[in-house]
Formats: C-alpha cells, sequence, structure tokens
C-alpha cells in the first residue's frame, strides 16, 4: 500500500493529533507526515510517528516566518494540513505552489480576512456592521461619528490581540497618536450593543452536521490580572433557535466549505443577529474538549479530514441527556514572574479538562490576547446556570504557584 505524503503546519504538540483511545490521526501504514512546528514540539516526536520532521519558527501570534516551499524542499507531496487560523493561509499557499488538492488561497480569504468576509457574506443576505478598511486610525473619524462607537482591530488578527473600542473622539485622537501595533491591514467597523456568541460547527459542503451555541460572559477587549473569559452553551429557548438559523444561512452561503467553522455573531438589543467573523479551523481555549463531549467528535480531526480528502463524520457519541450542558473559562494569572504549577486545583467527575498552558519554569506574561491564560478547564452540567456556578468553583479552588522575578 502506498502511503500519502502529508505536509502538517502544526501549532500544537504531535500528539494531540489522537483520538480518545490513544490511535492517530494519521495512521503510519496509510501517511507518511512532515511535520512543521516549534523546536519544542518537534523535540517529544518520538521515532516512527512521523517521517520527517522540520523545526519552525512560529511565533506565539501564529505568525509562521520562513517560506513553506523552501522548507519542505521539492519532494512530491499528497496533502497539506493546518488547523491554526494564521497558518491557514501559508497553507493554502503551499497547495497552489505543490499542485495539490484542498482550499486555496481564493476561498481561504473568506475564512481569513474579516473585510473581504464581511463582503461576500454581505452580498448573500447576511447583516454584518457598517466597516471599512483603514491604514491608520484618524481615517475611523466619520464612521465614530455616526455610531458614536466603533472597533478597530487586524484584518489579519486572532484571538482578540490588539483590538480597540474607540468611544469618543479623544479616544481615537489618542489611538492615532500611539499608532497601531502591528504592520497589519487594520479595520473599522460599528461597535454592535448587545450580547456576543460563538457558534461551533462541524461542516459538509456547506450545511452544518454538528453545531453547539454558546454565549461569551466577559469582554474581550482587555485580559487583567486575575480575570477571565468565560462561556457557556445556551439552553433550549428562542435565542437558540435564532442563532441555529442563522448559522445555518451564513453556512449556505459557503457551500463549497467542509470542515469546520468557528462563527462569531451578536445578539443586538433588538435579538437581531449580527455576523462578526467566522473561521474556517476550530475554536480555542475549551471549545474542542466541550464539542468532543457534547456530540462525540473531534473538532481538530474533523477540520483535518477534508484537507486530507475525506468527509467529515456525522455523529458520535452524545452528551447524557441530564449533563447536556457545557462550558469553558481562560483564567488569566494572578501575578507575573515564573510559572510553577497548580498548588491546588479542583477534582470534580464535572470538570472535563484543565490545562495550564504554560509549562513549570516559564516566565508567565502579561496577558495581551485571548490564549494567554494560566489554566483553561471545562465543564459539563444540566443548565447553563450550573455551568456558570461550577466555572466559578473551578476558579475559587485553583491554586496557581508564581514565582516573582
Amino acid at each position: 500500500m502506498t502511503r500519502q505524503r502529508v505536509v502538517l503546519v502544526s501549532h500544537v504538540g504531535y500528539d494531540a493529533y489522537r483520538h480518545d483511545d490513544g490511535s492517530p490521526f494519521f495512521p503510519p501504514d496509510e501517511f507518511d507526515v512532515t511535520l512543521l512546528a516549534r523546536p519544542r514540539d518537534i523535540a517529544r516526536v518520538t521515532p516512527g510517528q512521523v517521517g520527517r520532521r522540520i523545526p519552525v519558527d512560529i511565533h506565539p501570534t501564529g505568525e509562521l516566518a520562513g517560506s513553506l516551499p523552501e522548507l519542505i524542499g521539492d519532494s512530491g507531496f499528497d496533502w497539506v494540513v493546518a488547523t491554526q487560523e494564521r497558518l491557514l493561509l501559508p497553507a493554502a499557499s503551499l497547495r497552489e505552489t505543490l499542485g495539490v488538492g484542498g482550499m486555496g488561497t481564493e476561498h481561504t480569504l473568506l475564512l481569513r480576512d474579516k473585510t473581504a468576509m464581511k463582503r461576500h457574506f454581505s452580498a448573500h443576505g447576511i447583516r454584518v456592521p457598517e466597516f471599512m478598511e483603514i491604514s491608520e486610525p484618524a481615517q475611523a473619524a466619520e464612521l465614530l461619528d455616526t455610531f458614536g462607537r466603533i472597533v478597530i482591530k487586524p484584518v489579519l488578527g486572532s484571538s482578540s490581540m490588539d483590538v480597540h473600542i474607540v468611544r469618543d473622539p479623544s479616544e481615537l485622537k489618542t489611538l492615532q497618536q500611539q499608532g497601531f501595533a502591528g504592520t497589519d491591514r487594520y479595520e473599522a467597523e460599528e461597535f454592535i450593543a448587545g450580547r456576543q456568541f460563538h457558534i461551533d460547527s462541524v461542516v459538509s459542503d456547506g450545511v452544518p452536521v454538528a453545531t453547539s451555541v454558546s454565549q461569551y460572559l466577559d469582554s474581550h477587549e482587555a485580559f487583567p490580572l486575575d480575570g477571565q473569559v468565560r462561556s457557556h452553551t445556551l439552553d433550549d429557548g428562542p435565542d437558540l433557535d435564532v442563532l441555529l438559523e442563522f448559522n445555518r444561512s451564513v453556512l449556505a452561503a459557503i457551500t463549497w466549505f467542509s470542515g469546520v467553522t468557528h462563527l462569531e455573531v451578536f445578539l443586538d438589543d433588538a435579538g437581531t443577529p449580527v455576523f462578526c467573523e467566522l473561521g474556517g479551523r476550530p475554536g480555542g481555549a475549551g471549545i474542542d474538549t466541550t464539542f468532543r463531549y457534547r456530540h462525540g467528535i473531534s473538532l481538530l480531526y474533523a477540520s483535518i479530514l477534508p484537507q486530507i480528502g475525506r468527509t467529515v463524520p456525522d455523529r458520535g457519541k452524545q452528551a447524557p441527556a441530564d449533563q447536556p450542558a457545557t462550558g469553558w473559562s481562560m483564567i488569566y494569572p494572578p501575578r507575573l514572574g515564573r510559572f510553577r504549577g497548580f498548588e491546588a486545583s479542583p477534582r470534580a467527575e464535572w470538570l472535563l479538562q484543565l490545562t495550564a498552558p504554560y509549562r513549570p519554569g516559564e516566565l508567565v506574561r502579561e496577558p495581551r490576547q485571548a490564549k494567554d491564560a494560566i489554566a483553561v478547564a471545562s465543564v459539563r452540567g444540566k443548565d447553563a446556570r450550573e455551568v456558570v456556578d461550577r466555572l466559578a468553583q473551578v476558579k475559587s479552588e485553583l491554586v496557581v504557584s508564581i514565582t516573582p522575578e
């Protein structure tokens, strides 16, 4: 049997690519994997897991340093796989260079570029915020005058990094004086007053086959020490029905897409859904853990399958009827210093996940983006209220050891 050759550009360790029973997503007798990952993740790959290991510089923001074609050389490949937001466009470009199947840059941009996606979905009848692309904050003055409050963010941004909510001309002037943090393109858009949600789906040709709808409980504007960002799934009711229908309408505008989507959406003060952005990849934090519990499907695996020419799973083991609700929290460090571990942590049968993104001995950074957490917790419960209470219990019982520098 001829093995298929896969380029895997990974932002996580290779052990993440396993099913619950420990079997690999890429069986060695079927796939010859060339792994491009951070040196620390390359070092942890055991012999026989992959055919070739190439260390690359993947910045904490997900930016990839170096040219993928130059890194992999002229060897023939069948597939290119990437599942992290900032790696999707480099992977799409590599597919085009190699002449292999999978999404190219034209379609990937509609799931990555915040202005391109708004134009696309607006043209398909989806309500999007008023927006404009800008090269400096002052160019958004007219939009601010119109709406009284706007959001300015990178067009290709991720993890809520470098997002600014501007409430009056003085704040816009201050931002103009400071300048943008990066060299990325930026956009300004109407601020939508209301509640924010994320909708995570496994998708087959633009049709959702498994979906979870969750509400955010915390702001994404700042990530203070000892703060958190939380989310919980919605109980049955009108909001859930409206958002599921909106998700179906959004996905109907990308009938060429199969894989996994992460849709950010608002319900404005009138209860009308408004598009925020759509990613063609798994959501972060505890989303994969909670989705797998609710639907029996790994979002990571489902996002990979179409990239290697296979269909997405349409079902799995469903959550128990008496414990269908889930939620997660990204908990930010109480202080800065050197991370040592957890001195105390909750232990309960309803705790689905409690992980530390930091490794012992690593220096804890000032949180600048959503994923800069000291702990990620996922829980289950009978309804949203119980899930929120259990997330609070996790935070109150977690004791983090950080040595001041």
